[in-house]
């Protein structure tokens, strides 16, 4: 998945009080990562211990939860056929939670990128204004350098092509992939030389986020980025009792 360069924030620790949400009506709002599901099935099932809760959000006018955290333990207890797991329950709409976004960026050959791109069906052009054109929703994303600009058109299901592409390419070791929680922090590596681009779009809104949900689609993965005024507290819960 790349290297995450998360922003510094002063998050409390807060012992939560959870309670038993069943599997089947957790939703996720992104792609898995096929790596991060095999490494908690791993961890899980070696310690016995689920210690991590599933943070959620109850869909408004539907008997089914969002996932805001916990994408991949959820997919890794269904995959174990466990029915259920400790869940926070979150006031997804209060001002108390933010959602952002990840800004994928890169260190590598541009014209290796944009050739993978192309492949997969993508038109990217040369374009001045294409940041702004992304933060205006109007493009998948903009892929910024210091010199030079691209607009690639299109929404959610370009955004998804963008992403299997820099995974890809991450893996088969193309370029050093690197997600910015900031895109101030991604310009100011690009001028010190630690990264050549970045691709930028526009943060989805909370009710963005909820409306996939209900439609059983899906983002792709490191889409959102949210922020929570605690950090939940391990739980000690054994495996065996989820099922």
């Amino acid at each position: 998945m790349g290297v995450e360069k998360v922003p510094k924030y002063d998050i409390p620790v807060k012992k939560v009080e959870y309670v038993f949400i069943e599997l089947e009506k957790m939703k996720p709002h992104e792609q898995l990562v096929q790596k991060e599901l095999e490494a908690f099935i791993k961890s899980v099932t070696g310690s016995g211990i689920f210690w991590k809760p599933m943070l959620l959000a109850k869909v408004p006018g539907e008997d089914m939860y969002l996932i805001v955290d916990g994408h991949h333990r959820w997919a890794g207890l269904m995959k174990l056929g466990a029915k259920k797991a400790p869940s926070v329950i979150l006031d997804y709409f209060s001002d108390d939670v933010k959602v952002y976004t990840w800004y994928p960026a890169f260190k590598g050959d541009l014209d290796r990128v944009l050739k993978r791109l192309k492949k997969e069906g993508l038109t990217v052009e040369e374009c001045e204004n294409a940041e702004e054109l992304a933060e205006n929703e109007e493009i998948a994303f903009a892929l910024v350098g210091k010199d030079k600009a691209f607009k690639i058109p299109g929404g959610l299901k370009e955004q998804k092509i963008v992403s299997k592409v820099l995974d890809e390419m991450s893996v088969e070791g193309e370029i050093e992939l690197i997600y910015y929680g900031l895109k101030e922090d991604a310009k100011e590596d690009m001028d010190k030389g630690e990264i050549d681009y970045v691709f930028i779009r526009k943060a989805p809104s909370k009710e963005e986020v909820m409306e996939p949900v209900k439609k059983g689609e899906v983002f792709s993965p490191k889409t959102t980025r949210h922020v929570l005024p605690f950090i939940p507290d391990k739980i000690d819960v054994k495996l065996e009792d989820l099922f």
